[in-house]
């Protein structure tokens, strides 16, 4: 099979407005987002939790915290760099926009991504090398990238390939090469390896999706997961370069009307999934192979797009679209 066919280039870049700011609205809870805050008073574990969301119930979850005052219209997506933990979304303008904490001083402010860049998708990160990858779905659903190296963002510039796509990019980083991952405009998976060039656009045999993959390295292989055309959930799994087992449904019989995360945390490989009654769920796979089963999320969230995770100061973060637009956050820790 070809890759999917190619369009023109084309990239409208119209000077970007800050993203409109929703009030808070989650499943009626009164939200507490007072700048004074997020500053830095000495303690960094106690305050971090209050950061995060509040104490840890007996679950071993913080409760949802909304972050800042933005919105969008997809799933955040997150990244570690230099310390700091990278959050990136879709602005209600189409614009790219970042926010980051630290250990120390909480969650700054939101601020466009330096190029004026316009997605109709959720963006996809990861640390390489040194830089912060960014890529994004163009307005022409072609693939681009922009990188963050210090402070200093470089431009937003073509994934070399002619690759298209009509959902969010995801990337990881396996084995000392970046791996970026597309639904292809014939609902195939696509993957492209870099590592310092770019390789090329390789099909997944077999398997159709019908929203954005995740893609994650765990014990020594690619995996990756999407969302069947029957809103199950699949994986498949590379362990030697381009040499791709078939696809194998994740136990537990889940439904998602959305693309699936996937994290690596404590050594564990977290499944994380939008349920068919916009619940957060989780499927918790072991290095035995065991898989937990499907478990809602505490809090009772809810979510109108797919939910994404990142591991960070030995703590598992989840991220996920409010319905109100928001962006919200809870935390799983040691207790």
């Amino acid at each position: 099979m070809q890759l999917p066919p190619w369009f023109m280039p084309g990239w409208p870049v119209p000077l970007a407005q800050r993203p409109p700011w929703g009030r808070p609205d989650w499943n009626n809870n009164d939200w507490n987002d007072r700048d004074d805050d997020d500053r830095d008073d000495g303690r960094d574990v106690e305050w971090n939790l209050r950061q995060e969301g509040g104490p840890l119930s007996r679950t071993g979850w913080s409760n949802w915290r909304r972050i800042g005052a933005g919105t969008t219209l997809d799933s955040p997506a997150p990244a570690t760099y230099q310390n700091d933990l990278h959050l990136f979304v879709r602005g209600t303008d189409s614009g790219i926009y970042w926010n980051r904490m630290s250990r120390r001083t909480g969650w700054g402010e939101w601020w466009e991504v330096p190029g004026q860049g316009r997605t109709p998708s959720a963006p996809a990160a990861t640390a390489y090398r040194g830089s912060l990858h960014l890529f994004v779905r163009g307005t022409d659903n072609r693939i681009y990238q922009n990188r963050l190296t210090g402070n200093r963002w470089s431009r937003w510039t073509e994934v070399p390939g002619g690759g298209l796509t009509t959902s969010s990019p995801a990337v990881t980083v396996h084995q000392g090469a970046l791996y970026l991952a597309v639904r292809g405009t014939d609902n195939a998976v696509y993957v492209q390896r870099y590592d310092g060039q770019w390789q090329g656009w390789q099909r997944v045999p077999t398997g159709a999706t019908s929203d954005a993959p995740a893609i994650v390295s765990y014990m020594g292989a690619l995996w990756l997961f999407v969302r069947g055309t029957d809103n199950r959930i699949y994986y498949a799994v590379m362990r030697a370069p381009n040499q791709w087992s078939g696809w194998t449904e994740v136990p537990g019989g889940g439904l998602t009307p959305s693309g699936p995360g996937a994290v690596v945390y404590r050594g564990n490989l977290y499944v994380v999934v939008r349920g068919t009654n916009d619940g957060i769920y989780l499927n918790v796979r072991d290095p035995r192979g065991q898989w937990s089963g499907w478990t809602e999320v505490p809090g009772q969230g809810r979510t109108p797009s797919g939910p994404s995770g990142v591991r960070f100061a030995d703590r598992l973060y989840l991220f996920v679209r409010g319905t109100d637009n928001g962006i919200y956050t809870t935390v799983r820790t040691r207790r």
